[in-house]
């Protein structure tokens, strides 16, 4: 397990509630690795600690070369996600990430063919977004003869348990220009527009969302035969959202210096920086109407025979989390239920019925809701 930050934990509780036999937990800060390992080790499950550096390869191939999955949160994505990846396949160690960063993505499904000849299975983006989204864009698919359209729809709420890594991930999903797949072919649009408006099940409600830089439309199209792909983001409450979004169009989340009198400031810094200590300062207003719930929605749009079908997919609530999903895609590899050699998004390797299976029996249950157009 490298990193343990707010999802390294998270899949720590898993792994360890799931009676694996042992968990490495390595970190930079290796007394929050000791304070992990020493709060979650049981009888049962041997966890212990160690000390990893994420810049110095020998250290990465130090701690990996005994493992039999290496599970990865270490961001941010556009950083480490490639760094460690290429550690892993040197290692010869089967990998499972949770990079949300498009570009990373990119690279790393450009390593499939090194880590195919290392024998190595990797799995990256596998989260909650991306990850369980994916895999609920798959099992829509496969009902469908023609796939149209897939639109994914994130919310998160402004203040997050990973905190400074939430909000920097935010900055540069809604900065510069965002991927998505348009009649066929991969297209640039702009972070932060078109706006659209998305109803949501209790206590979520209404809310805005956005382009975003997200992998999704990266991966879906390489295994899904379809027209258009396209992920829009949102935070909440809405208010919070709006001024966010208003912020990034004045150019603060580019990651381009400028001169501040004479020094050079990266304007993204200052924004995570500026916000860090503007949402601490808001924590009462953000949750004065009570628990903020994040959401999370997947729409495939088709064919089947005559009928234009639509499958949508609803995840709601905070326990939606990209650890447990790490955590159950590294346990699948281990036990050997994704056999592919390469570098593989969710969609590409894994059986959504089966880890919906798993996802069920930790209480977390997707709501599907279809709608047929009967043609006449």
């Amino acid at each position: 397990m490298l990193g343990a930050g707010g999802m390294g934990e998270l899949a720590l509780r898993d792994l360890v509630a799931s009676s694996v036999k042992s968990v490495v937990v390595a970190d930079y800060d290796e007394r929050k690795a000791r304070i992990l390992a020493e709060k979650y080790g049981t009888k049962e499950v041997h966890v212990s600690a160690m000390f990893v550096d994420a810049n110095d390869r020998g250290s990465l191939l130090r701690v990996m070369r005994d493992a039999d999955v290496v599970a990865s949160t270490i961001g941010p994505f556009s950083e480490y996600g490639v760094r460690v990846l290429r550690a892993a396949i040197e290692a010869g160690v089967n990998f499972v990430d949770i990079c949300d960063d498009p570009q990373p993505t990119v690279e790393g499904l450009n390593l499939h063919d090194d880590a195919k000849q290392a024998g190595v299975t990797a799995v990256i983006g596998l989260g909650n977004n991306p990850g369980v989204g994916n895999l609920c864009a798959k099992y829509g698919a496969q009902k469908l003869d023609e796939v149209e359209e897939i639109k994914f729809i994130w919310v998160h709420p402004a203040i997050s348990r990973t905190g400074e890594a939430a909000t920097l991930h935010a900055i540069s999903a809604f900065s510069g220009s965002v991927p998505a797949y348009q009649d066929g072919q991969w297209v640039y649009v702009p972070a932060g527009s078109e706006k659209e408006v998305v109803e949501f099940p209790d206590p979520v409600g209404r809310v805005e969302v956005y382009h975003s830089g997200h992998p999704e439309p990266v991966t879906i199209p390489r295994y899904i035969k379809v027209r258009n792909v396209f992920c829009k983001g949102g935070i909440v409450p809405v208010w919070a959202g709006q001024e966010f979004i208003r912020l990034l169009a004045y150019g603060l989340g580019s990651a381009e210096p400028i001169d501040v009198k004479g020094v050079q400031v990266v304007p993204r810094d200052f924004t995570a920086s500026l916000l860090k200590r503007v949402l601490h300062s808001l924590s009462g207003s953000l949750t004065s109407g009570g628990e903020i719930v994040k959401a999370s929605r997947v729409i495939v749009r088709g064919v089947k025979g005559v009928d234009k079908i639509t499958y949508t997919y609803d995840r709601v609530g905070n326990d939606w989390e990209a650890g447990t999903a790490l955590s159950i895609g590294a346990q699948m590899v281990a036990r050997g239920e994704v056999r592919d050699k390469g570098v593989f998004p969710p969609e590409g390797c894994i059986d959504p019925q089966k880890f919906f299976h798993e996802l069920k029996k930790r209480g977390l249950k997707i709501i599907e809701r279809i709608t047929i157009e009967h043609e006449i």
